[in-house]
């Protein structure tokens, strides 16, 4: 071994195939030029960016579909074809990731996360995110303010991560 890098008898064949199946996946998923000028991806550019401005106040593929201006089976196959989350999936996520910014904030309650991103019931919205991210609403507050605490008595962030 050199510098900690392996340079065995199949290193250079190894790095030269998994180039090529680099550039062979790239080349399966990359849209020509018509394509990426088509009306329809277009469509599905707007949708996307329309669920992004607006994810707070969407709820159903319906809801998604009416503000797109389009039916909900072809939103589902632009978002089969030119991305690679359905547009339920896609609100979701951005739904996600907004409830774990309010909860990383200043002791927000559950109940008001869950009002803020859409759910009617707290308790729904305890379980998508335990399905999400592996963690309660409950158990990812105690851990985000356990490592804000942490680091603002100068603890090293990186430790709490290692010890739990």
């Amino acid at each position: 071994q050199q510098s900690g890098r392996n340079t065995g008898d199949h290193t250079q064949a190894i790095c030269a195939c998994l180039l090529e199946l680099l550039i062979l996946h790239v080349a399966d998923h990359a849209l020509t030029q018509d394509d990426a000028e088509s009306p329809a991806q277009q469509t599905y550019q707007r949708c996307r960016q329309l669920i992004e401005s607006r994810f707070l106040v969407l709820h159903t593929l319906n809801d998604i579909a009416e503000a797109c201006h389009i039916n909900g089976p072809y939103l589902c196959r632009l978002f089969k074809r030119y991305g690679g989350e359905s547009p339920c999936q896609m609100l979701l996520r951005l739904k996600m990731r907004h409830a774990t910014d309010l909860l990383s904030g200043a002791r927000p309650l559950i109940k008001q996360v869950a009002k803020t991103t859409g759910f009617v019931d707290p308790y729904h919205f305890s379980r998508v995110f335990k399905k999400v991210y592996g963690v309660s609403p409950r158990a990812f507050l105690r851990s985000a303010h356990r490592v804000i605490s942490d680091h603002d008595k100068g603890q090293d962030c990186l430790h709490h991560f290692a010890t739990t």
